[in-house]
């Protein structure tokens, strides 16, 4: 992977990639392969930007292998079995939403409230009866 530093302080290190941005895939693939090494307490990810940061506990050097051997195909080998399966609960927790997720979550809930506040409670009964039988998703 090519990739700049672009700060450096004790056990803390952000880089930059050459690229314009970082998908979603891309992100959870970084995670995952950072996150599942022993030394590294941290990954941090800045899609936007197409930076990352990572908090680690041990030799530099290690983390600087890694990131030159890193490449998002060959992911498998560097992980182990274990960290592509396993989610830890503090990833689950600290995970942001999508934004444009976010956007469709809030455009939902306004329009159910909407529907509310105008329409009569029969057809508000109605309405409702039919999203459970039908179970739409978000």
């Amino acid at each position: 992977m090519k990739y700049r530093i672009v700060h450096e302080s004790a056990h803390r290190i952000r880089i930059r990639m050459f690229e314009p941005r970082i998908t979603a895939e891309q992100e959870k693939i970084l995670v995952y392969a950072f996150g599942a090494m022993k030394q590294v307490r941290k990954v941090t990810v800045f899609r936007d930007t197409a930076g990352c940061s990572i908090e680690y506990d041990g030799d530099r050097k290690e983390i600087l292998e890694r990131l030159n051997a890193f490449h998002y195909e060959n992911v498998l080998a560097l992980a182990p079995p274990s960290a592509q399966a396993h989610i830890r609960l503090e990833e689950v927790k600290s995970r942001k939403l999508d934004p444009a997720l976010k956007r469709k979550m809030r455009m939902r809930i306004l329009a159910e409230t909407v529907a509310d506040a105008v329409l009569p409670l029969p057809v508000q009964l109605g309405y409702h009866a039919w999203q459970m039988i039908t179970l739409r998703d978000v």
